[in-house]
């Protein structure tokens, strides 16, 4: 099993991928409570900073408690945080795992989430030894789709995923990358 403590930092061009914290609350909060970052997901959107200070204390939680790694991407221009990335549902006797993320509206686009994922997507091959990374998304979200083909993402599956917090269904598209796959794709 992996140990995340120390906090593996990564470093990009364009970001710093680093343990969320108490003084990230305000870009977090202003994150979770926007309804166009949860238009593909059933997520309940933060109604306060506590509610996000609670997120924030989970997340860091789980982490310690090595069930899943999150890091908060933070724009090294800007200096805020601007989404997150993680690798959750990690299955050691598999040696899987899936891939967590979001960027907020104002820098989908650019680039930097892709920046973002390929530093995961390594992180669980080469540090965690990995040898497979799914990330469902829904069908109607073609960026996240487009982007996980960029990243070298194939299509395995599809599966409807009933919500919790609403009576949507999500029709989920599932996508796999394996070990050895990605090793053409540039790291940053």
């Amino acid at each position: 099993m992996i140990n995340f403590i120390p906090f593996p930092n990564i470093e990009t061009k364009n970001l710093i991928l680093r343990k969320m914290n108490y003084k990230d609350i305000d870009d977090l909060f202003s994150m979770r409570s926007d309804s166009r970052m949860n238009e593909y997901i059933d997520v309940k959107a933060d109604e306060s900073t506590d509610e996000t200070k609670a997120y924030i204390d989970r997340m860091n939680r789980g982490v310690e408690e090595n069930k899943w790694i999150i890091w908060a991407m933070e724009h090294r221009e800007s200096e805020k945080v601007i989404g997150s990335v993680s690798i959750w549902n990690i299955d050691e006797a598999r040696r899987s795992g899936e891939l967590g993320y979001g960027i907020i509206p104002e820098y989908q686009g650019s680039g930097l989430m892709k920046e973002a994922l390929l530093q995961a997507v390594g992180y669980g091959f080469d540090k965690m030894n990995l040898k497979t990374l799914e990330a469902y998304t829904e069908e109607k979200n073609i960026k996240s789709i487009g982007l996980l083909q960029r990243c070298g993402f194939i299509e395995v599956n599809r599966v409807d995923d009933p919500g919790y917090f609403s009576d949507r269904v999500y029709h989920m598209v599932v996508y796999r990358l394996e070990k050895g796959m990605s090793q053409g794709l540039q790291r940053d």
